[in-house]
């Protein structure tokens, strides 16, 4: 167990997992666990520590991410991956679970915590063993989703796979950003050039094959070279022309899609093909070409930058991405509704209840809007954590005000829970004075742009932090909605006595 590394798909921990599954591959177990459910994390350590052969372990919020050793036999370790989740099942008695892996799909009508089983092939070396453990994670993540889908749970899970939570630094990122000047042929010029000048180059991975300035495929020198080195190889395909061996089916991305999801394209091609080069043009001309290595550095760079930035206490983006992210839609003059969310009194309740308790509603505010967004925003929304207790949400959700009514509720409703047995008649606002209301309440701006009147960031921020300003000045837990550069179309009261007007 000392050899047990933390840290979740590192150089570190790929390069100790391809040593350890080199021939026997890996098998992945991943949990999520329900927050508030403390009993449950400890029973899932006590297991941990009884399992020989986990080699890795790694921690996300809620979510657990465990590598066990495999065995040369594929049966082995099917039945290994079995044998440990049968024993964390045992461990967790009374906790009801999904387990997920194939085949099977558990049942349950309370789901405290999931589990999702994957196995591996043989790691090998270098990318395909990178690209191997990376699909084996995405499996056991996607099949817990798909276990998931089939229940009825009494609260929905505050969480969701990576492959639908992107980077937000990566989604911005452009894939045109990472392209490199690439060798062309016309289809009618020779393999015996492209030949020649793999030979000259030996830094050249591959090489472009055109028809009238647009990519129609592509030839990979090692490829080549293996259809050259047969033994009738050179009298065959010397002197014939290059599209004759080419890949007529590259990958071909625009220049402006993001890099995160060139990535996926990328990972999902067969294994003979999975590290050829990614050709990337803009108005359907080759523009150039990324290697995979490349566009895996450049992710990877992406989220330890973003790690470094993000709020440490929800780990939501801060201000840098904040602004990135409403750049892109005016950008791309996408329509877009801005919901600014502001806790009020939150210092009267650090005071009261201390900041320990007040970093708790600071969670707590941050897993509202993530759910909020899944029940009622679209893929591709946007969360950050401006600082303190103000959040920024970015969607284009068809409904925001219902989304903004529905936050309110759940926030009144969630919120007793903060107070114990303690008295909120009345609380103090920032100068002391007293004023009666029962407790906290959350203060929501609604903003709406049509995406054609020029706008910019700043504007964006100083319209939503005047809405917002409106919405404070309403007692109890209140929103102001209002169209960009217009006069805010009323305001309204989105509390539980309001449900009907919803």
């Amino acid at each position: 167990m000392d050899e047990i590394g933390f840290g979740l798909l590192d150089r570190t921990m790929l390069r100790y997992l391809t040593e350890r599954g080199h021939h026997g591959g890996i098998g992945v177990i991943v949990v999520q666990i329900l927050a508030g459910h403390a009993a449950a994390a400890e029973q899932l350590q006590a297991w941990a520590s009884e399992q020989h052969d986990l080699i890795w372990r790694y921690q996300m919020d809620h979510d657990y991410y465990y590598f066990l050793q495999g065995d040369r036999s594929a049966n082995e370790k099917v039945l290994r991956l079995e044998e440990a989740a049968a024993a964390l099942d045992r461990g967790l008695c009374g906790v009801d679970a999904i387990f997920a892996h194939s085949g099977s799909t558990g049942q349950a009508n309370r789901l405290q915590y999931a589990v999702g089983l994957a196995k591996t092939a043989p790691l090998g070396v270098g990318y395909a063993a990178e690209a191997r453990i990376y699909q084996a994670v995405k499996e056991a993540v996607a099949l817990i989703a798909g276990a998931r889908r089939t229940e009825e749970p009494v609260r929905e899970p505050l969480w969701s796979p990576p492959a639908e939570q992107p980077s937000i630094w990566s989604q911005t990122y452009p894939i045109g950003d990472l392209a490199k000047e690439i060798p062309v042929f016309d289809t009618r010029e020779l393999v015996s050039d492209a030949a020649k000048l793999f030979e000259t180059n030996h830094l050249l991975q591959g090489a472009a094959v055109i028809k009238n300035g647009i990519p129609v495929g592509l030839v990979m020198k090692e490829s080549m070279h293996q259809l050259l080195a047969g033994q009738f190889g050179l009298p065959l395909y010397w002197s014939r022309p290059i599209h004759k061996i080419m890949d007529q089916d590259p990958l071909i991305v625009d220049a402006a899609i993001p890099v995160e999801q060139v990535s996926q394209l990328a990972m999902s091609r067969e294994i003979s093909r999975l590290y050829d080069i990614v050709l990337i043009t803009r108005d359907d001309k080759l523009l150039g070409a990324a290697s995979i290595r490349s566009i895996l550095e450049c992710i990877t760079n992406l989220r330890t930058e973003e790690a470094r930035t993000a709020n440490p206490l929800t780990g939501l983006p801060g201000n840098g991405a904040i602004q990135r992210e409403m750049e892109r839609y005016i950008d791309r003059r996408q329509p877009v509704s801005i919901i600014y969310a502001d806790v009020d009194y939150f210092k009267w309740f650090n005071d009261c209840f201390g900041f320990s308790l007040g970093d708790e509603l600071i969670r707590y505010m941050a897993d509202l809007l993530h759910e909020g967004i899944r029940r009622m925003g679209r893929k591709g929304d946007f969360i950050g954590h401006i600082g303190g207790d103000d959040f920024i949400v970015l969607t284009t959700a068809e409904d925001p005000r219902s989304l903004c009514a529905s936050l309110i509720d759940r926030f009144d409703a969630g919120v007793q829970a903060f107070y114990g047995d303690t008295d909120v008649s009345n609380v103090t606002d920032r100068s002391g004075s007293r004023i009666e209301q029962s407790g906290i309440g959350v203060s929501l701006s609604l903003l709406r742009w049509d995406g054609e009147r020029p706008v910019t960031p700043d504007a964006i921020s100083q319209a939503a932090a005047r809405l917002k300003k409106q919405a404070k000045a309403i007692k109890g837990s209140a929103c102001v909605s209002g169209d960009m550069l217009e006069k805010h179309d009323g305001e309204e009261r989105l509390q539980r006595e309001t449900t009907e007007h919803r």
